[in-house]
């Protein structure tokens, strides 16, 4: 079913035809201000640009200044070369922070190198002390040093080996005579035995008991004397042994003063002899045997002549 609409009536149609005009008016408006706006915002837009034209130029610059500034401070700090490194100190660090090696000076002057384990405890250590030694030692975990390789001032060399409770028990050195030995220590630090060889090169071998008293020594003495000492708890010697160059054996006994008063001995043609000494070490009596093998017993004044003699 079909309805019609009215039309407007005339009022309505004048009503709307004349304003007309100003809405024409107001539209036009609209259009040009769209327009101003549009021109604006291309305007801006193109600023907009050439500003950040202008910014990346000076970034450029500054980028390229700060490239030649590098460049020339590197000519200059870091050469392509470096023939030396100055400094007081190296400390070398492990992915940790531990310091592990430590370069640099010591007290008054000294230079060390020092090496630490994973703990940063020092293990190992070179150095030249003040006083011109130089040292190589290598400590235990309690940094305490167990091993010492030096050489002295005077150009001496030694080698120190020491116990967990820094005691030096073993010493092995050679003086500037030429003369060596190795000493050896008990636990209180006292040295009980020592080797050792003269700068002319005899050897020789010395036992001391717990106080650091000799009371053995074997030796061969630079005239090719055979030798053993045996001492007293004073250190005096009191029996010695001994053999000649051509084989002939002597048997010594001294006194508490270390003088010579009897002696056991063998010529070299075998026949044996006894000799009592007074306490100045004169013989006085000699008991021997002739060639033929008949006893002789000799007595002797004291100014060495002979008083008396048998058969």
């Amino acid at each position: 079913m079909r309805i019609d609409r009215p039309g407007p009536t005339p009022e309505t149609l004048h009503a709307w035809l004349s304003a007309a005009p100003a809405r024409v008016t107001d539209l036009r408006k609209a259009l040009r201000e769209r327009d101003r706006l549009g021109q604006e915002l291309s305007r801006i837009r193109r600023d907009v640009r050439r500003l950040k034209a202008v910014c990346w130029g000076v970034v450029g610059l500054l980028g390229l200044v700060a490239l030649l500034s590098a460049l020339a401070a590197s000519r200059v700090f870091l050469p392509a070369e470096v023939d030396e490194i100055r400094a007081r100190r190296f400390i070398v660090v492990d992915d940790r922070g531990t310091t592990r090696v430590q370069l640099g000076l010591l007290g008054e002057e000294g230079a060390g190198l020092e090496l630490a384990d994973s703990r940063g405890v020092g293990r190992a250590a070179i150095a030249v002390r003040p006083d011109g030694a130089a040292a190589i030692e290598m400590l235990g975990e309690e940094r305490h040093p167990r091993v010492t390789l030096e050489v002295l001032p005077d150009g001496s060399p030694r080698l120190e080996l020491r116990g967990p409770d820094e005691m030096s028990t073993v010493t092995v050195g050679v003086r500037r005579d030429g003369a060596a030995h190795v000493l050896l220590a008990d636990h209180h630090g006292q040295h009980r035995s020592a080797l050792t060889i003269t700068p002319g090169g005899s050897p020789g071998l010395t036992l001391n008991d717990e106080t650091g008293t000799p009371r053995l020594g074997l030796t061969v003495a630079p005239d090719d004397w055979s030798e053993m000492d045996l001492y007293d708890r004073a250190g005096a010697l009191r029996l010695g042994l001994s053999v000649s160059p051509h084989g002939a054996p002597v048997i010594g006994f001294d006194d508490n003063a270390g003088r010579r008063r009897m002696l056991i001995g063998l010529f070299l043609d075998g026949k044996p002899t006894l000799d009592f000494f007074d306490q100045r070490g004169v013989a006085r009596l000699l008991m021997t045997l002739r060639a033929t093998g008949t006893p002789r017993l000799i007595a002797v004044g004291r100014k060495s002549q002979i008083i008396w003699e048998v058969p």
